[in-house]
Parts: structure tokens; C-alpha cells; sequence
């Protein structure tokens, strides 16, 4: 994929463009008018949310940080690379 100067992807690289009939745009114009959605959270979806997310290790945090600090601190690429393979595949599956 080719991205210009702007940032933006290269025309060649872009999407099809079609042409909507004119029945088409009035009736999703008609439609658009008399419909809303809205979205709402209970305090028991927030609860729930809060109880399954991961707590925050400031001591594991500061272990990292000071062995990187002493330069003892040692990364493993294998590790790395099958980790990001396995996410992968896991995208890919689901």
C-alpha cells in the first residue's frame, strides 16, 4: 500500500465508489429522519466490568524498571515473536 506525502492512502489503493440511485438516497433519507438508537450501561454491566479487569502490578512495574535501569534485565525474542504469532492466529481464527 502506497501512503502520499498527506498521509493519506493513494487513490489507486482506495475503495470502489458507487453510484446510489436516487430511489435509494430518499428512502434512507426518510428512514435516517424517524429512527434513533441510543446505548446505555446498568451499574451492574460497570461492576462486572470492573471486577474482570486486571488489577495494576506497581511492585512487579518497579522490579522491571529497576532491572532495566542495572541492565540485568533480559529479553528473550523467541518469547516475543511466539506471543505475537499466537495473537495472531488467534485474530486470524475468530
Amino acid at each position: 500500500m502506497k501512503i502520499d506525502n498527506s498521509g493519506k492512502v493513494a487513490a489507486a489503493y482506495g475503495a470502489p465508489v458507487r453510484a446510489a440511485k436516487k430511489e435509494d438516497v430518499a428512502t434512507k433519507a426518510s428512514g435516517a429522519a424517524s429512527h434513533s438508537e441510543s446505548v446505555a450501561i446498568s451499574s451492574q454491566g460497570l461492576a462486572k466490568a470492573a471486577q474482570t479487569a486486571e488489577a495494576f502490578d506497581a511492585d512487579k512495574v518497579a522490579a522491571i524498571k529497576a532491572a532495566i535501569a542495572a541492565g540485568e534485565f533480559k529479553i528473550n525474542p523467541e518469547a516475543i515473536a511466539d506471543s505475537l504469532i499466537a495473537s495472531t492466529r488467534e485474530l486470524l481464527a475468530g
